[in-house]
């Protein structure tokens, strides 16, 4: 039983459509599942450092640029000597790890919940694996269509092009899509 729901109930056939919207059509949640239902990302906006622990004096890992993605790791927790909130983050395109305050003291915001929806720019094709010459079509991608990330970045060697795993919000298909081919090409961007 979950601690504070001992009153939760369902009316006829709610617990089921809750389970099939968080299976996706399986039979059973996965840890694979449950962890993409509970990771948070943020995306940064406004330049900031990454640093190594809580502490805002603390020595810096790398610079965070606007538009990164970071998966929060732990947190957030109040740093006391300046009284702001930071989180514990491993930025999604290179893995580094460290403390992020979310906002500054005087409120100026640094780190803002998303950056794990795409966008489609331009069509493009979900396959069921990330060598687009391996894979099957598991159906298009159209413009508009919102992606939630389940894997960011990885890059298909035979194409030299990046390709992200995820799930269409429209109708739950996951697979894996080009974000950016190797012309430049842009295929999904931020939302």
């Amino acid at each position: 039983m979950l601690k504070d729901f001992e009153q939760l109930t369902f009316e006829d056939g709610q617990a089921d459509r809750l389970f099939e919207h968080v299976a996706v059509g399986t039979t059973e949640v996965t840890q694979e599942r449950f962890l993409e239902l509970i990771r948070l990302y943020y995306k940064c906006v406004k330049g900031t450092v990454l640093s190594e622990n809580l502490s805002i004096k603390s020595k810096t890992v790398r610079r965070l640029e606007v538009g990164e993605v970071l998966e929060a790791l732990e947190g957030p927790a109040k740093e006391e000597g300046v009284g702001v909130q930071r989180v514990k983050c491993k930025a999604v395109n290179d893995d580094a790890i460290g403390w992020v305050t979310i906002a500054g003291n005087q409120g100026t915001p640094f780190l803002e919940p998303g950056g794990n929806f795409l966008s489609c720019v331009k069509e493009t094709v979900l396959t069921d694996g990330l060598s687009v010459q391996d894979s099957k079509t598991v159906r298009k991608i159209t413009k508009g269509e919102v992606i939630e990330v389940l894997e960011f970045i990885k890059k298909d060697a035979s194409l030299d092009i990046k390709r992200i795993k995820g799930q269409a919000k429209l109708d739950g298909a996951m697979g894996w899509i080009t974000v950016s081919g190797n012309q430049g090409t842009a295929y999904l961007e931020p939302c």
